[in-house]
């Protein structure tokens, strides 16, 4: 077999993988083999520093663990005020820039200006294409099909809505919501928060067994506080990425990839679930929460994609989550006489999508590429969490939105249509480095060991990554990040 045969072999296994979200149904029907567990923790994987080698692992342990849990930091408590860094972020306070707001509210006002006229057009121009469609159906059969119990009836009721919803999946722009909608105000309320550099920004993914989605194996976390950036130059973006170490053995590959050695942004933190929740809790706790006057003059926001449901595996592993905002606004409240507490917001970038664009094609992977940013090993909870935060301060950012031009919503549906067609025709491409890798390490010299007997040469999924560490407890991994 030459060297073009075998890639070509590696290439159409690769082909095989869908990395599309899983059905859950077909999870929970869905039944593990006898010695399933077993099997997975045999899997070569990278090397975990520190970590205790008599340590159980696999679906039970992680049950046991997860009926154990016991949130010690509960909604207030944080360690992190004790780093001196940290500490002092509670003394800034929020001042506005009044240049800055003032070209906000301008380019608020031509968006909205823009909007309602295109709202217009497009709904004319739909209205056109969609009475041409009744045209045709009361040429042919002489009436638009009703929906009806008769079957011969209830065909062409389906083959009328099938040629209605093809005219609106071709109709560019789809204008989904009204210019004066909820939506249409979240996406305003986002773009000035974001723009006035005001907002605290909790960045968070969740990741879980595609076997068992009660079992969460993995959380990202970034953090962009406008505090640490008044005079910075280049962006802080704080990025954690935690294994839970009873999941560790446990490996997506049925219905997504799985990238759980290849956090791009640092070491992964390999800690117990118990530590986890208390690790994610001290942050919560200490960005999401007002402690001083001065805190209550910045926002705050959890950030995510599709963020309902990584809020609700949270919930689900005992992190508590402060009030969140019904994102119309909600009053604010004194705590213990201190200082007002604002409500967390959410910005979800999958909404600021479906609001411009409709919701066809809304995956982070291509949100990420139509806003020119590059990316690598999705579905690794730390560099989803990393990107989706670096998305939304894109899609928040006025002046980003006016240089890609985000609000020519023709000339962007557009563009995602080419990114459909180009998906659709084009293969995916499996660089050659990739396959060369390894075939050489699997064609390598052999190792010998002490018996003179050959062994395999270990070969891992991971190369150039910072790797992971045990921790037996959060403060001490937070504090390695320190370094």
């Amino acid at each position: 077999m030459n060297i073009f045969t075998k890639y070509m072999n590696v290439y159409k296994a690769v082909g095989k993988m869908n990395t599309h979200r899983f059905n859950s149904k077909a999870v929970r029907n869905y039944h593990q083999p006898q010695g399933f567990n077993k099997s997975l923790t045999a899997l070569n994987a990278a090397k975990v520093r520190g970590m205790i080698p008599s340590r159980r692992e696999g679906v039970g342990s992680y049950k046991s663990s997860s009926n154990k849990l016991n949130n010690k930091l509960g909604k207030h408590k944080t360690w992190i005020n004790e780093f001196e860094h940290f500490n002092s972020l509670h003394k800034i306070t929020y001042s506005p820039n009044d240049v800055l707001s003032d070209e906000i509210k301008k380019y608020l006002t031509l968006l909205t200006k823009n909007y309602q006229l295109m709202y217009k057009e497009s709904t004319e121009s739909l209205d056109k294409k969609l009475e041409a469609v009744d045209k045709e159906w009361t040429e042919k059969i002489g009436r638009i099909p009703k929906a009806s119990k008769d079957d011969e009836e209830k065909i062409l009721r389906k083959q009328y809505l099938a040629n209605v919803n093809d005219v609106k999946n071709e109709h560019i722009p789809m204008m989904s919501y009204e210019p004066d909608s909820f939506q249409f105000t979240y996406l305003c309320n986002t773009i000035e928060l974001l723009s006035s550099n005001k907002t605290i920004c909790f960045a968070i993914d969740v990741e879980a067994f595609e076997f068992d989605t009660d079992i969460v194996t993995e959380i990202g976390i970034s953090i962009y506080d406008p505090r640490e950036n008044i005079h910075s130059l280049t962006p802080i973006i704080r990025s954690y990425h935690l294994i839970v170490a009873e999941a560790l053995p446990l490996r997506n590959k049925k219905f997504v990839c799985d990238f759980k050695d290849c956090f791009l942004l640092g070491e992964s933190l390999v800690l117990p679930l118990e530590q986890c929740v208390e690790f994610i809790q001290s942050l919560i706790n200490f960005y999401m929460k007002c402690e001083t006057e001065q805190d209550s003059s910045w926002e705050r926001a959890f950030i995510g994609h599709s963020i309902s449901g990584d809020i609700r595996w949270l919930k689900k592993i005992g992190v508590r989550i402060p009030e969140l905002d019904n994102e119309l606004g909600t009053p604010e409240k004194l705590v213990k006489g201190k200082c007002p507490q604002k409500h967390a917001k959410m910005f979800d970038t999958e909404k600021i999508y479906s609001i411009c664009y409709g919701k066809k094609g809304s995956s982070l992977g291509k949100l990420l590429r139509l806003c020119h940013m590059p990316h690598a090993f999705l579905h690794n909870a730390g560099n989803d969490a990393y990107y989706t935060l670096n998305l939304m301060l894109k899609l928040g950012d006025f002046n980003f939105r006016k240089q890609i031009g985000a609000d020519d919503l023709e000339t962007m549906g557009h563009r995602i249509r080419e990114w459909f067609k180009r998906e659709k025709d084009e293969p995916k491409i499996l660089p050659m480095s990739y396959v060369l890798s390894v075939m050489n390490a699997n064609n390598g010299k052999p190792k010998v060991n002490d018996n003179g007997r050959k062994k395999p040469r270990d070969l891992v999924p991971q190369t150039e990554f910072s790797g992971s560490q045990w921790f037996q407890n959060a403060k001490a991994a937070f504090k390695s990040t320190l370094v």
